[in-house]
C-alpha cells in the first residue's frame, strides 16, 4: 500500500519547513535550504545520459490524436541512432534521440522488471489526484516562497523542487514532481527550460 502523500514546502525566509497533507498543517523540525542548491547551474555534460536502464519520457503517437509523452526504460540501441525503449506495458518500442523529451533524475531500472515503471507511472497519477483535490495549493505557496527569493529570476533543478514539494527527491518523487509541474492545476507558475537535454532538467518560476 502507497503512504499517504506528503507535500513539504520550504519557507526559505523563516528557515522552517513544513508538512501538507490534505487535511492537515504539521510543523516539522526546522530546517533551511541553501540558495545555491535552490538556484543552481545545469551541466552541460549530457553524453552519458542516454544509457541502457535510464527511465526517460518520450514522444509517442501521430496522426490526428497527435502526440503523447510515455514513461520507459532504455533497454539499448536499435540500429544506428534509435533507442529500444521498454514501457509498463511491457512491449519495446523504437525511439530516435529526438523524441526524447525528459530525462527522470535519478531514474535507473532494472530493465527485467516493469513494475518499477508503473511505480513512477502511479506515483505521478496520484500526486495529480492529490493535487486536484487541494486546488494546486501546494505549488502555488511554493512557487509565492521562490518567488520571495532575492534571486527568483533564475532556474531551480527537479530534484530541489521535489525535495521542497514532496520532502523526497527518488526518482518516483521526482517524477512526480513533474507531473504537478507541466500537468497540474498550477502547471503554469512553472516553465521547464529549454535547450539541451539534461540529466538535471531546470525549471523557472513565473513572475
Amino acid at each position: 500500500m502507497q503512504p499517504p502523500t506528503i507535500l513539504l514546502l520550504a519557507a526559505a525566509a523563516a528557515g522552517t519547513a513544513l508538512a501538507f497533507t490534505t487535511n492537515t498543517l504539521t510543523s516539522l523540525t526546522p530546517t533551511r535550504t541553501s540558495t545555491t542548491r535552490l538556484f543552481g547551474k545545469s551541466s552541460d555534460d549530457n553524453s552519458s545520459i542516454l544509457k541502457e536502464g535510464r527511465l526517460v519520457e518520450f514522444t509517442a503517437g501521430s496522426g490526428s490524436g497527435g502526440n503523447s509523452n510515455k514513461l520507459g526504460a532504455i533497454v539499448g540501441k536499435e540500429g544506428k541512432r534509435n533507442l529500444k525503449i521498454l514501457t509498463s506495458t511491457g512491449r519495446t518500442v523504437s525511439v530516435p534521440p529526438r523524441s526524447i523529451k525528459h530525462v527522470v533524475p535519478n531514474g535507473r531500472v532494472d530493465t527485467s522488471d516493469i513494475t518499477q515503471i508503473e511505480q513512477h507511472e502511479s506515483a505521478a497519477a496520484s500526486a495529480l489526484s492529490d493535487d486536484m483535490a487541494v486546488g494546486g495549493q501546494n505549488v502555488m505557496e511554493m512557487w509565492e516562497l521562490l518567488l520571495e527569493e532575492e534571486d527568483a529570476t533564475n532556474s531551480i533543478d527537479l530534484v530541489t523542487i521535489s525535495e521542497l514539494l514532496l520532502g523526497d527527491s527518488s526518482s518516483i518523487s521526482c517524477y512526480a514532481t513533474k507531473a504537478l509541474l507541466t500537468e497540474g492545476v498550477a502547471s503554469y507558475c512553472f516553465k521547464e527550460l529549454g535547450g539541451k537535454l539534461a540529466d538535471l532538467p531546470l525549471y523557472e518560476p513565473r513572475q
